[in-house]
């Protein structure tokens, strides 16, 4: 099911968050407890969650209103569009894998542009993408019965400047902010 909107802890998504890439922060396990219940006393205990496992390469942090997944909008439209390309669909399957995962609870998919263009046009432009990446997560197995909230908030929420310190544009920060986010819930709702 789609739903329109976002609340105002959304507009929190993109600070305080702890930033979690499996393919560039591998773990190691050693002198780390996992539980054994047979381990030296004093020992470190590390938990970890499974949807960190799963990530390979995809850019999620951890915040206060869940687990953010980052997707580059670069990789999965062509410029000005709101159609996927045809390579978008590895980076939906490894997002697709997470929300499989993720507890119980609503998924939201909010959509943003860079700071280039019309506020008017880049609201509509995000708000398209956020819909055609839920509807693509709405016919996946596994994933589909999902409650999807979907919204776009345009230029308003970039996670870096457009523009560099001296005024002159930031294309690398552009690109960063054209993105889609994929939040799943961190714990099941209260019920």
């Amino acid at each position: 099911m789609l739903t329109a909107g976002c609340s105002k802890g959304e507009e929190a998504a993109g600070t305080g968050g702890q930033s979690l890439d499996a393919a560039t922060a591998p773990m190691s396990t050693a002198g780390v407890e996992t539980g054994n219940p047979s381990a030296p006393s004093g020992s470190m205990r590390a938990d970890v969650s499974a949807l960190a496992g799963d990530t390979s390469g995809l850019n999620v942090r951890v915040t206060d209103m869940g687990t953010i997944i980052d997707l580059a909008a670069d990789a999965l439209f062509d410029f000005d569009k709101s159609t996927l390309t045809s390579v978008a669909e590895a980076e939906l399957a490894k997002a697709a894998e997470l929300i499989r995962r993720a507890p119980p609870g609503a998924i939201q998919v909010i959509g943003h542009t860079d700071s280039k263009g019309d506020d008017a046009y880049n609201q509509k432009l995000s708000e398209a993408r956020a819909k055609t990446v839920a509807e693509w997560f709405g016919r996946q197995v596994g994933v589909r019965q999902r409650e999807f909230q979907v919204s776009g908030k345009g230029e308003t929420a970039p996670i870096v400047p457009n523009e560099t310190a001296g005024g002159t544009d930031n294309p690398v920060g552009r690109a960063k902010n054209r993105r889609v986010e994929v939040v799943l819930p961190t714990t099941a709702p209260p019920g």
